[in-house]
């Protein structure tokens, strides 16, 4: 048999394929956060940076008229990724500060942070510059924007938001 088939039905089966792996791939994260880490307060530290790619995200697709596509979902998927890569990043060298170089919790925090900065910056800039072929494409521009305001923001965050939020989580003083 034929039917007609709109783009809504067919981005709804797309979703629904999506969707279906979702949970068992934040299940794998989590694991492997919790096995990195071995603590819950730094896996929930981790996870706790997330939401805030939105601050990037939002205005970006506000500003330009881009609407929040399939291949947005896609972008902000992996963009979560790069955030949760980011946030590992800063984690590993604030332990790494504590145990390996004895310094005391505050200072490997402020220590961990300064010395992450250009490595963080350097690894979102060159995602960042390389998403701007993408910007003029009608299939993949969404996602495109999505990953460059989101990681955008998301950078910012986790230098500046991540250290505070381990100061609280840990009571650092």
């Amino acid at each position: 048999s034929m039917r007609w088939v709109g783009e809504g039905e067919l981005q709804g089966d797309a979703m629904k394929n999506l969707m279906k792996y979702m949970p068992i791939t934040v299940f794998i994260i989590l694991m492997i956060l919790l096995m990195l880490f071995n603590s819950w307060k730094k896996l929930w530290l981790i996870l706790l940076c997330l939401p805030f790619v939105f601050i990037g995200i939002t205005p970006a697709l506000l500003f330009t008229g881009t609407p929040f596509t399939f291949m947005a979902i896609i972008g902000l998927m992996g963009l979560m990724g790069m955030m949760v890569k980011n946030s590992i990043v800063l984690v590993d060298e604030i332990n790494r500060q504590q145990t390996e170089e004895g310094r005391e919790p505050y200072h490997a925090v402020v220590e961990a942070t300064v010395s992450r900065v250009r490595p963080v910056l350097m690894a979102s800039l060159t995602t960042i510059v390389g998403m701007i072929p993408l910007l003029g494409d009608p299939m993949y521009g969404s996602l495109a924007l999505t990953i460059m305001g989101g990681l955008t923001a998301g950078t910012v965050i986790t230098l500046m938001l991540l250290p505070l939020f381990y100061t609280a989580i840990f009571h650092i003083r």
